[in-house]
């Protein structure tokens, strides 16, 4: 009850709040490219130029999405499972940066990468069984860069040494 109090008082400046919040938090200050061109990268990589504007649309869909649930969750009572979903991908997105690029972790990098491609798989199965299933379709794009960003991140992990785990790469 006092859950759907709250969420029904966000308005869509919280959502701008909240962005520039998560992004401070994620540490995504700490990507470099001179780490990135030490660790190597895949082939199937995309250029390093689209990552930005590509995860700024992302994200602007995933807290739209967001809006969309809170909609859900105060007409219906079965969301609140898919909100702790929702909640885990933005804990997911906060970690990657810190673990892959503070850490050097690309052993943690997949983790949390693929953790956000399962989360997401549970995400859109379940936003598609709701009345409102703009949720769902506004994390479809995520999906698709999930996958190709899975891809690299298992790429990378095989590929690549791991400074905190102490290991060497998987595959040569």
């Amino acid at each position: 009850m006092i859950m759907a109090t709250f969420l029904k008082s966000l308005k869509w400046y919280h959502g701008i709040i909240f962005y520039i919040a998560i992004n401070l938090l994620s540490g995504g200050r700490l990507a470099t490219r001179e780490y990135l061109d030490t660790v190597g990268r895949p082939p199937f990589m995309p250029p390093d130029w689209a990552f930005a504007p590509v995860w700024i649309t992302l994200q602007i869909f995933m807290i739209i999405a967001g809006f969309k649930l809170i909609q859900v969750l105060t007409e219906e009572t079965r969301g609140e499972s898919l909100l702790i979903s929702y909640s885990l991908l933005w804990a997911f997105f906060s970690m990657f940066s810190w673990f892959y690029f503070g850490l050097h972790s690309p052993i943690l990098g997949f983790l949390t990468t693929f953790g956000m491609f399962l989360n997401n798989v549970f995400n859109l199965s379940s936003g598609f069984q709701l009345k409102n299933k703009a949720f769902a379709w506004l994390l479809t794009p995520l999906m698709v860069w999930l996958t190709i960003a899975s891809a690299i991140a298992g790429w990378q992990m095989l590929y690549t040494p791991d400074e905190l785990f102490g290991t060497s790469a998987f595959l040569n």
